[in-house]
């Protein structure tokens, strides 16, 4: 057990990072923007939509403690695979907002600029998370100590329906123009979030 822990912790590293640099890319962005408030032409849509990339970085935090005893996460491929899905995530919560602040600065203008950018990262990403999902599923995680335990077929098939929801969702908001249309699938993807997460602990 030791042994795995260790690997684990090791794995982690990296992932660390490009996660962190996630959270301090929207951080930062927004830093810059509360700087110069009163000249920025605000948006809330905008605002909603980098906070659900916000805490698309803090779910995988969550979910990579459910696959430390997962041995096959820690092959070279797999792994590649994983820094993938981070550097995406990381690329989607960059382009959630500006990386200028200025007078001329309208999030409306640069949401409506970036949309399809954005959601197509943000697609991209989460179909890779569904496919690692399924992945889990179907080569060896219905074992003893992971998440997905023997017995419980009704809740991994819940589960990974969570995951994929968000993709179609996701991906329906590329071709979407409509303002309302965009707060609808927002919203509907931080309630599936919620009922995903809600139960969700670290140790």
């Amino acid at each position: 057990m030791g042994s795995e822990a260790t690997a684990f912790e090791y794995a982690m590293g990296l992932f660390s990072v490009l996660i962190g640099l996630a959270v301090v890319d929207v951080a930062t962005s927004f830093h810059r923007l509360a700087r110069v408030r009163r000249a920025i032409k605000w948006d809330p849509l905008t605002l909603i939509v980098a906070l659900y990339t916000l805490c698309m970085a803090v779910y995988m935090w969550f979910d990579l403690w459910g696959v430390r005893h997962f041995a096959p996460a820690r092959g070279f491929f797999v792994y590649l695979c994983l820094v993938a899905l981070f550097f995406v995530l990381y690329l989607a919560a960059a382009a959630s907002l500006p990386d200028e602040a200025n007078e001329t600065t309208s999030l409306r203008a640069y949401y409506e600029g970036n949309r399809r950018y954005f959601w197509i990262l943000v697609t991209v990403f989460q179909a890779f998370y569904t496919a690692f999902g399924f992945f889990l599923f179907f080569m060896g995680s219905l074992t003893e100590g992971n998440d997905f335990e023997p017995g419980r077929p009704l809740v991994a098939a819940a589960l990974l329906t969570l995951m994929t929801l968000p993709t179609v969702i996701s991906a329906g908001l590329i071709f979407l123009k409509s303002r309302t249309a965009h707060y609808i699938g927002v919203g509907l993807l931080f309630a599936l979030m919620l009922i995903h997460y809600a139960q969700a602990q670290i140790g």
